[in-house]
């Protein structure tokens, strides 16, 4: 806000100084004599012995030269500029009359004066493209951001961030709530509504202390980027260690919703990268900063799956290429892509790397060669590696499913077609095309 502070002193202290040279000048005595005679013709002061005011007036066109110049810059609605000049004039007019009960003068008209000439370089002010911007942002942004980030992004170039269209790299975060099991909308609503309430709040109010620009909030989902305001280097960083402090946030909403809807609630986040176009959308007075493309689909995806995984932070390709030497990962599957039309490989989201100890990464080794072996089709191997990635005593979901989708491979008939294949390339002399 310095930039704005800077602007309304230079307005204010400009106003100040003509009023003050006008009232040096003795501009304003014939105004002045009216008045005290005024005030005294209707016996609200006492002819003579009246002690004038003149520090008190030089402080009060200084305040009101200031005072209304910062108001009308910081306001954005037309409205409100406007009250804040009627405000101090009015203030500045009410003063005069009330000193002069208790046998002061007061001249209000170089205090008038600043009020009106702060006010005209004010809303003159906000007709220029500096003067927009905050109007701009605000609608634009509004409660979509933090505090400082919307300061930030005040005082940065006027150019930044691309209001009317920009390419940017861009990770989208995904939050999903999952219905909980065995409860259905029509028995309770209101529970399910209040659970909904409070994911919403408590999520987006999370992402927004984080710097993330949310784009979206629902009682089922929420979605927020970082890198979408301004181009950042460690949007994909930010947004996986936004996403694991956001798990340890989930689990006690999970915990707070048991105990007090008995509902709980469980969900899953989905991290996306790529290149966004990035501009203002909508119609003129009601328009907001959205992105077109980018993988914030695919992120949504992700967040989906956690619940066929049992997993809890699920990041696609495009975001393990930006942080594979920053965090710990482990694959789960292949997953299909419509933008980009292909299989993507999708990753389980562990922990920083400077967190993650020894022994969970011998785990975490034996969990990555169990999923080599059972894409190849070992099951046997696949087991044998799922087993050593076990913690004793510990619950994981993605192993245990995992590890069911070997033993159902292990435990499935050998089909005609593989036990001829396997008899000619394994027992007899064939080889097959791609191996000569």
């Amino acid at each position: 806000m310095r930039r704005y502070w800077t602007i309304s002193l230079s307005i204010g202290g400009g106003a100040a100084a003509v009023a003050l040279a006008l009232l040096w000048t003795g501009a304003f005595e014939a105004a002045s004599e009216w008045l005290w005679r005024l005030w005294v013709a209707r016996g609200w002061a006492e002819e003579g012995g009246a002690m004038w005011l003149r520090p008190v007036e030089i402080l009060t066109v200084c305040l009101a030269g200031f005072g209304v110049a910062w108001g009308i810059v910081e306001a954005t609605r037309i409205w409100q500029k406007a009250f804040v000049a009627a405000l101090a004039m009015a203030a500045a007019a009410l003063l005069a009359p009330a000193l002069a009960l208790y046998g002061l003068r007061f001249d209000p008209f170089a205090t008038l004066a600043a009020a009106a000439l702060a006010a005209a370089g004010g809303f003159f002010f906000a007709r220029t493209e500096e003067g927009r911007r905050k109007r701009l942002l605000e609608d634009a942004l509004g409660l979509r951001v933090s505090a400082s980030v919307f300061a930030e992004l005040l005082e940065a170039p006027p150019r930044d961030p691309g209001m009317t269209g920009t390419a940017r790299e861009v990770t989208t975060l995904v939050c999903r709530l999952f219905p909980p099991e065995g409860a259905k909308a029509s028995e309770s609503p209101v529970d399910l509504m209040k659970v909904g309430s409070l994911f919403a709040r408590s999520v987006s109010a999370f992402l927004v202390a984080r710097g993330a620009y949310v784009e979206e909030v629902g009682p089922e989902r929420v979605r927020a980027s970082f890198g979408m305001l301004r181009d950042e280097e460690d949007h994909a960083e930010r947004a996986c260690r936004a996403a694991l402090d956001l798990r340890g946030r989930l689990k006690g909403l999970a915990k707070e919703c048991e105990s007090r809807w008995f509902l709980p609630l469980r969900g899953g986040i989905g991290i996306g990268s790529g290149t966004m176009a990035v501009g203002l959308c909508g119609t003129p007075g009601r328009h907001f900063l959205a992105g077109l493309g980018g993988e914030a689909d695919f992120a949504d995806r992700l967040a989906l799956a956690n619940a066929r995984f049992g997993s809890d932070v699920l990041i696609g390709p495009g975001v393990y290429r930006l942080v594979r030497e920053r965090f710990e990962v482990r694959p789960l599957e292949m997953l299909y892509d419509p933008m980009a039309q292909a299989l993507a490989e999708i990753y389980e989201l562990l922990a920083p790397a400077e967190s993650f100890a020894e022994g969970e990464k011998s785990r975490r080794d034996c969990f990555w060669r169990g999923v080599v072996h059972l894409r190849a089709g070992d099951c046997e191997a696949a087991l044998e590696q799922f087993s050593r990635a076990r913690v004793p005593g510990g619950e994981d979901a993605p192993l245990a499913y995992l590890t069911g989708c070997a033993q159902e491979g292990l435990g499935r008939p050998e089909s005609r077609p593989s036990r001829l294949l396997r008899e000619f390339t394994e027992e007899g002399h064939a080889r097959l095309a791609q191996r000569l």
